[in-house]
């Protein structure tokens, strides 16, 4: 067992309140420092390069770094990001139901184009029960819902508008830190190929399938728990 407490950043999806590491967090309460900072409501640039720069600012004035970072959804694509351009402050990543692209991504220029014209509260619902297998707790939905529907419109927008037309995929040979690539296999819109062809594309990484949708971290936080502690004795080995 490591003889000092790790710390995490844990950054969640587009939409997505914090809550979601909760139930990880607790587990892990022990022996690491989770911290899910909310980039959304806080960064004051939301395309992928703001909320990275912002982040790596956050883990250099903590002197945190080199953290445990973990992305899910966007903020995976934001965590590869902060990875590629920050290695320094990178111990370790753990990329949840993510991918380098969008392509594939189901609907997500018909989203950004209906969140144009009409706002974000018709999109909230839905986009929300699609990320879990494994339905929340009632009280969690609430919770989660009431955050999205505080977030700015303006950052889903700026956010998603950057995700859309980025690719990561060329620098994905160039990470070095040791990767842990955890995908729900019954995720409606991120597939299993996908994670594998990413998991694949990275010189160290592991692939972890569960038995989850979108949001592997909320529906099994043990085996997400399992998958961290694995990957900070990769980070100290």
């Amino acid at each position: 067992m490591p003889s000092r407490t790790r710390t995490v950043v844990a950054l969640p999806g587009t939409f997505c309140s914090p809550v979601i590491y909760e139930r990880v967090r607790h587990l892990l309460a022990e022996r690491f420092d989770v911290d899910a900072p909310s980039w959304m409501t806080d960064a004051p640039d939301c395309t992928l390069d703001g909320v990275a720069t912002w982040v790596a600012d956050r883990v250099t004035a903590a002197a945190r770094g080199p953290v445990l970072l973990i992305g899910h959804s966007t903020g995976g694509a934001i965590a590869l990001r902060l990875a590629t351009t920050r290695p320094d402050l990178v111990g370790g990543l753990m990329l949840v139901n993510t991918g380098p692209h969008m392509r594939g991504h189901g609907d997500v220029a018909a989203l950004i184009a209906g969140m144009e014209r009409d706002g974000a509260s018709g999109v909230i619902g839905p986009v929300l029960d699609r990320s879990f297998h494994t339905a929340p707790t009632p009280d969690d939905r609430q919770r989660l819902l009431d955050y999205a529907h505080r977030a700015p419109l303006r950052a889903a927008l700026d956010v998603l508008r950057s995700q859309h037309t980025t690719d990561l995929t060329p620098d994905l040979p160039a990470l070095r830190m040791p990767v842990s690539v955890v995908h729900g296999r019954h995720d409606p819109v991120r597939t299993v190929d996908a994670a594998e062809s990413m998991a694949a594309a990275i010189p160290d990484a592991r692939l972890h399938l569960l038995d989850a949708g979108h949001s592997p971290m909320y529906e099994t936080p043990a085996e997400v728990a399992t998958a961290i502690g694995e990957l900070e004795r990769r980070m100290a080995g």
